[in-house]
């Protein structure tokens, strides 16, 4: 019974999201023409997950918001030369990856980060508080390549391909990025465990 309930919802996917692709189209048609109301949709329906990504990449969310806002620009202003052979969001996270390796590549970035900004991203109550920190303690330690795929795949479900077109890098280098960034992050989540046990 739980079978075909998975099976009839896998098979509704792909209409929905033919709609959802199709509309979105639509609305980047209006873009392209300049309709301002068409751009204001497509920063509402993709802002809060650019400024995530973003914070997950630069492990600095006082800058997630600027790099997200810079992104959108660079977009519209280039909007003419998206072929739309994927999704908007899959060339929006292009450009906003773009810009987090750039940032972290900057002298400036080797400057200390401001007090009391490492961690703003944890929820600050509940009992999975120490546990957010933990496993952004973590994700800190990921070189940026490796955290940026897999936040793309864990965080904002991208399948493999879409994570390569962003990524500009092949397949199967993304499967390693994913695999290498899983193992070290499990491996430093095991120490810590087992550290806290002797405890």
């Amino acid at each position: 019974m739980i079978g075909n309930a998975v099976a009839a919802s896998r098979a509704e996917e792909p209409l929905a999201m033919s709609r959802e692709a199709r509309e979105e189209e639509q609305w980047l048609i209006r873009a392209r023409q300049g309709d301002g109301a068409a751009c204001a949709l497509l920063i509402d329906r993709y802002r809060a997950r650019a400024v995530r990504l973003a914070a997950h990449v630069l492990r600095r969310p006082s800058e997630a918001e600027d790099v997200a806002q810079e992104a959108f620009i660079r977009a519209f202003r280039a909007l003419g030369s998206f072929r739309g052979g994927g999704r908007f969001y899959t060339w929006l996270y292009q450009i906003v990856v773009h810009l987090c390796l750039d940032r972290k590549r900057a002298a400036r970035w080797t400057a200390e980060v401001a007090e009391g900004e490492a961690g703003s991203l944890a929820c600050t109550e509940g009992a999975h508080a120490e546990t957010r920190l933990l496993v952004e303690q973590l994700l800190d330690e990921l070189p940026p390549d490796w955290r940026a795929a897999l936040v793309l795949r864990e965080v904002e479900g991208l399948e493999y391909a879409e994570i390569s077109s962003v990524l500009h890098i092949p397949v199967g280098t993304v499967r390693s990025r994913l695999h290498a960034a899983r193992e070290r992050f499990r491996a430093a989540w095991q120490a810590v465990q087992q550290e806290s046990e002797n405890v």
